[in-house]
This record gives C-alpha cells, structure tokens and sequence, in this order.
C-alpha cells in the first residue's frame, strides 16, 4: 500500500525564450533603443528573462531543503505574434519527466460594452499523458495543439486568443489549465472580469510577482463563487444594494457551474524561482508533471478540494519585491549590451533613464489600473461584504466541507 507524500510545484515560471516577440514589453524598449542607436543597430531584443532551462532542471536535483521542488513547468509567454514551442525546451522536457512544457497565452475578451479588450492570461499545461516530440515524449503542450488553438479560437477581427474560447478549449479535451493573476495586466471591465473568473476551474490567486491587495480580492471572489455553488443565498438588503454581486451568484447557480479551486504562481523572471510554490500531495515515489495535471483534471474541483491535493505556499510579491526584479532584469540588458555600449558611451545615461522609464510607466499603468478596480470594487462589488452577507447553504456541505468551514 502507497502512503501519500508530497513535493512542491513550480506551476508558473517563465524562461529566457519568454522575450522578443512573446513580450508585450519588447516592442516599446526595443524601439526605443533602435531610436537612439539607429534602425540599422545590430542590437538584440529587450529580454524580460534570462532563466536558463538548465536552472530550473536543476531545481529537480536538489533536496526540498535546499530549494529544490518535485515538477516545474514552464510557461513562457505567448501571443498571435509568437507561439513556437523552442526545441531547447522540448528536448528538455523530453529528458526530464518532472519538467513540462506549458504556456501562459495572451487573451483578449468581449467586455460588457461589447469591446474587445485585453483579458486575462490563460496558464495551459497540457493533458496527464505524454505528447510525442521531436526528442521523445514529453509532458505538456504540443505544436500541433499550439497549432490548432490558434486556428481555432482568435477572436473575431483579431490576432490574440479568444479567453472564453480558449477555457471552452481546455474543457473540451481535458487540458489542465489555469487563469493566470486574473486580477492584475488586463483591461477588462470589472463584471466582465468576476464572470471569467468564475468560468475557470483553477485561479491563480497568490502569484509572486503582484501585491497583497490582488490576492486579498481573489480568495475572497473563490469564496463567494464556491458558497455560491453550494447553494448559499445572498440577503435581501445586500442583493438590493450590490446587483452586480447578486446577478454574479444567480448565474453560478442557474448555470450549475463548478467549485473554483485556488492555485498560485512564481511567475519568476529572474530569481527566487520558488517564491511562490503549489504543494502537491501524491502517491507516486517519484511523481513527474503528468501525475500533478492528471491530479487536476481528476473529478470535480469538489473532490480534489475535499482531498486536499493541492496547497499553495508562499506569499505574493510588494513593490520593492517588483521593484527588484525590474532593476535585475535592466542591468542584465546593459551589461548585455556592454559591446554596443562601450562604442557608445554617451548614450548609456539615455538608454537606462529610457528602459526605466518605460518600464516604470508599465509598473504605474498596472499600479493605477488596480486603484482603479478597487475603488470600483468598494461601491460595487465589495466582495468582504458580499462573503458575509450569503447565508450559507447545505450542499457546500457535501461538496467540499473544509471549502464550507474556511468561507464561514
């Protein structure tokens, strides 16, 4: 008989084929540094990471005590731009069972108004069985599926995936999948952005690389969803009040979706690759990425709740932790450059002052869109009020009961 064990898992990270075209940040510093090189400079893409794919192969080699962790995988960016699988990560894969080949894909979504709008991004991970590549079998997403998503699921009148197209995908042929910091880099309406949220099976609520504030307002919005799914009413007086609350848990229960299960993300771009983890609870000795996805996508979200499979530890990140990544990531870049740079000394001053800027102008963009949202949140949809205000349902229960005693 197998007693369960438990290993940690890195379920989104990123690596230094996550740059270029895959980077929606690439576009505006790597023009700004042509301008002030020249278009003909021989100057290489921004690069928003420079993990190697041995470094996180190595994490599969140390002792947990160390730092070391069970399954990694790899969720480099993607976009209507770039979404080729890079064959140093496939015969990485292809050697390593505890290393898989996901993606976090760049999604665009209707918003109430009827606008097309950056929505959130979509961590896809794959199947419990191996896909056939170039190297061998491997754990994680093909070419061929890359491939026909993209054929298939664009939005209209556009280049980027389509989110609720995508999380139909995923649904339709068993793919393990998760919402990637839904909270935090899109623009989406905030009813738009609770009702993706309460689509998806697996939500990213603490990720290392967004504040405090986001992972507050995520657990608390699983919560409501889940007392929702168990049958829970909101009162009268706050149905009244909150509409968009109330209309929100209405369509949970009319619909008869599922519990929503939290799951949480390094999203490491240069170090500390373990800062956030997800610790997964297993009978294998050794068990590979194919065992953490085929855990995912076994019964309903109920029963992986009610068995704890899954716990999220680490904590989510702050602006000085933000704040180091970006100068690590910019001083990397320079030194990079050193080269070009040292033929041209007098514009070093212009090009870091220019690649902070712009990168701080993003980090202020991201800051003043999440003030915005909560402002919003506190008169319309102050979920901590909404939480209270459900009187509880008896099928939460039966569902899922450690989901009944941690919403209450």
């Amino acid at each position: 008989m197998h007693t369960a064990r438990s290993v940690r898992a890195i379920t989104h990270i990123h690596t230094c084929y996550s740059n270029g075209e895959a980077s929606e940040l690439d576009a505006a510093i790597s023009g700004t540094v042509r301008r002030l090189f020249g278009a003909a400079t021989p100057a290489e893409p921004w690069r928003e990471c420079f993990t190697t794919v041995e470094q996180l192969v190595a994490l599969l080699r140390l002792p947990e005590a160390e730092g070391g962790c069970g399954v990694v995988v790899i969720t480099d960016h993607m976009n209507g731009r770039s979404h080729r699988l890079p064959d140093a990560l496939l015969c990485a894969a292809a050697a390593e069972p505890g290393l898989a080949l996901g993606t976090e894909l760049y999604t665009v979504d209707f918003d109430v108004d009827g606008t097309l709008r950056t929505a959130p991004e979509v961590l896809l991970y794959g199947t419990a069985e191996p896909v056939k590549g170039p190297h061998g079998g491997y754990y994680g997403i093909s070419q061929a599926l890359l491939d026909e998503l993209y054929a298939t699921c664009r939005a209209p009148g556009s280049d980027e995936l389509w989110t609720s197209k995508v999380l139909d995908f995923c649904a339709d042929r068993r793919l393990a999948y998760a919402l990637a910091h839904p909270f935090d880099g899109h623009e989406l309406s905030l009813a738009a952005m609770v009702e993706i949220i309460s689509r998806a099976r697996f939500v990213e609520t603490v990720n290392g690389g967004f504040p405090s504030e986001s992972t507050h307002f995520l657990r608390a919005l699983v919560s409501l969803h889940n007392l929702a799914v168990g049958g829970a009413k909101l009162r009268a007086a706050a149905a009244a009040r909150w509409p968009l609350g109330a209309a929100l848990v209405q369509r949970i229960q009319e619909e008869h979706r599922d519990l929503v299960h939290p799951w949480g993300g390094s999203d490491a771009h240069s170090h500390a690759f373990a800062r956030v983890t997800v610790r997964f609870r297993c009978k294998s000795e050794r068990p590979n990425a194919g065992d953490l996805f085929a855990a995912m996508l076994r019964g309903s979200v109920a029963e992986i709740l009610a068995a704890r499979t899954f716990t999220i530890e680490g904590e989510p990140g702050t602006s000085l932790s933000v704040l180091d990544d970006v100068v690590r990531i910019v001083a990397r870049n320079l030194k990079r450059s050193g080269t070009l740079l040292l033929k041209h000394p007098h514009l070093v001053a212009p090009v870091l002052w220019h690649a902070q800027r712009e990168v701080r102008w993003q980090l202020g963009s991201r800051a003043r869109r999440r003030e915005e949202m909560l402002r919003e949140l506190a008169q319309a949809f102050p979920v901590d009020a909404l939480v209270e205000s459900m009187q509880p349902g008896a099928a939460l229960v039966r569902l899922a009961p450690q989901v009944a005693h941690e919403a209450a």
